[in-house]
């Protein structure tokens, strides 16, 4: 029986005995994938085949999230796609993103400068509109 006098900590294990029970993971997470996979593939095939027992299961849930059953309520959200784990994923997601393009704090500089350059051709455009407009008035 295991206790902490017998138990023996990875990192002072040898490698060759690291590397026996690191395999021996691998082969039990390799056969736990393939049993998951083989049961979620006869499920999808069983409610594609019986759409009666697929909107059963589905009023099923229903009833129990309305009768105050937060995991029922839970499955519910991750069947339509609304969950809110996925939400605060996006949103870390897009934080991610913004966080990870460099700035320096150049950007705000370049946004000024385009936008300063940009009022500089509006009024040099709407001087030279006065002028042409005023060039080309016939006199009266």
């Amino acid at each position: 029986m295991a206790n902490a006098e017998n138990l023996i900590p990875f990192d002072e294990r040898t490698e060759s005995e690291q590397r026996e029970i690191a395999r021996k993971g691998g082969i039990a997470s390799g056969a736990s994938r393939r049993a998951y996979r083989s049961l979620k593939q006869a499920a999808k095939a069983f409610f594609r085949e019986n759409d009666d027992a697929a909107m059963q299961l589905i009023q099923a849930l229903y009833e129990e999230a309305r009768n105050g059953n937060v995991k029922a309520l839970e499955k519910l959200e991750d069947l339509i796609g609304e969950t809110v784990q996925r939400e605060e994923l996006a949103m870390k997601k897009k934080q991610a993103a913004a966080q990870s393009k460099p700035d320096n704090g150049k950007t705000a500089e370049l946004i000024a400068g385009m936008q300063e350059a940009a009022d500089d051709l509006h009024e040099e455009a709407a001087a030279a509109a006065g002028t042409v407009e005023a060039e080309t008035a016939v006199p009266d």
